[in-house]
């Protein structure tokens, strides 16, 4: 149940359910959708559009499902799907777009019914008290309803221009770090610099694929961590949240990862890399992650990482390497015979040493632009709590 507050003369309380009915949205695959310019939401928003609609007109979507809580306003008649609930008839004395706003500002994810599988109640969503200006006087509570909301739109309009403002310094951002890996690497189509070359990975690195998981391993007698392709991330590890599966000791000294393994992903994002930096005493690794061991010290695997991040996501000139599958995938075998550059130790480690700051600085100020957005959230939540308490 959610907490009154004061509410300034004249104005009352009513649940939900005497102002409005709550309805169920409708499934609609995919497979089911026309082409048509009616859109279909679901629990977070729009998720495609349709050749018809369900609803009457303006609709308030309140996610049931997934984003329990979520609140959408559309201005036309919609489609919202199984995972909503809609609201798409008022009452004369509601003004849509006051109970919109109102909706928003209760973060109504907190009503849901449980943290492991998030879902909202109707029931508890009726539950909800709106505080309505002037009941006793519909004109003059439409009339404040729609200053209020013409208020709200005038502030909330100013947060969200700085929110894409800040959006789009986040994106500019992402390419600093291209435009620092097009400096330092030579493009694959031009003249390689002097004291540069090329040589396949296999001739600088002995190729690991690790263990396919099943079910059976799950039951073993000798559960040891794991890494799967979501640990690894462009030149991190993350190993917040690492696996455990049943190994054999002549499998754990197989795939055992050591200090400055090179480990580069097979599927999902293909050719993600990342250097293992011993973050854990002990952890291999699943078979849709290859493992890269040097074959000298002459190559310096974090250089090898910013290597393959400027060749998939700059130069692309790996792409299309992948099997012909549903789910692409590199292969060992294709990898093996990838060619990479080759340049003296030092100079791979000044390369390194100069984007890892530029990485270092693009994170921090990255940092900062993400705590901009969070307070451009509380200003939000502050412009709207203010608005139904009277004071805008």
């Amino acid at each position: 149940m959610m907490e009154r507050w004061e509410l300034p003369k004249g104005w009352g309380w009513k649940r939900l359910k005497t102002l409005v009915t709550v309805n169920y949205g409708k499934g609609l695959s995919e497979k089911q959708r026309k082409a048509g310019n009616v859109p279909v939401y679901g629990a977070n928003g729009v998720v495609g559009f349709h050749d018809t609609s369900i609803t009457k007109g303006q609709t308030i979507v309140i996610g049931r499902k997934g984003s329990a809580g979520a609140v959408n306003w559309s201005e036309i008649a919609c489609w919202p799907i199984d995972t909503t609930f809609f609201i798409d008839e008022f009452p004369e004395i509601l003004y849509p777009q006051f109970l919109y706003q109102f909706l928003r500002s209760q973060q109504i994810d907190r009503l849901q019914q449980s943290a492991a599988i998030p879902g909202l109640n109707r029931d508890v969503l009726y539950s909800v008290e709106v505080p309505i200006p002037y009941p006793d006087d519909p004109a003059h509570s439409l009339a404040e309803q729609r200053r209020i909301v013409a208020r709200l739109e005038l502030l909330l309009g100013e947060t969200r221009a700085m929110r894409e403002d800040i959006q789009a310094m986040r994106r500019d951002l992402a390419q600093v770090m291209e435009s620092a890996l097009a400096e330092v690497f030579p493009n694959p189509n031009g003249e390689m610099p002097k004291g540069w070359g090329w040589k396949s990975i296999d001739d600088l690195f002995e190729l690991q694929q690790g263990a396919s998981m099943s079910p059976r391993r799950r039951q073993g007698r000798n559960p040891q961590p794991f890494l799967r392709t979501k640990n690894i991330l462009w030149g991190e590890v993350d190993t917040s949240d690492v696996d455990v599966m049943d190994f054999t000791e002549d499998e754990i000294e197989r795939l055992k990862l050591r200090k400055g393994d090179l480990l580069i992903c097979e599927g999902g994002d293909v050719g993600r890399a990342a250097v293992w930096e011993d973050q854990l005493p002990l952890v291999m690794y699943q078979n849709h992650i290859h493992r890269l061991r040097r074959k000298s010290d002459d190559a310096d695997p974090k250089f090898y990482v910013y290597w393959m991040k400027a060749a998939y996501q700059l130069f692309k000139i790996y792409q299309g390497e992948e099997s012909r599958t549903a789910i692409p995938n590199l292969s060992g075998r294709r990898l093996k015979n990838f060619l990479v550059p080759t340049t003296s130790l030092t100079e791979q480690r000044r390369i390194v040493a100069y984007l890892e700051h530029i990485a270092e600085e693009i994170r921090a100020m990255d940092d900062l632009l993400a705590q901009d957005l969070r307070d451009i959230e509380v200003l939000e939540q502050s412009i709207l709590a203010a608005a139904f308490r009277g004071e805008v």
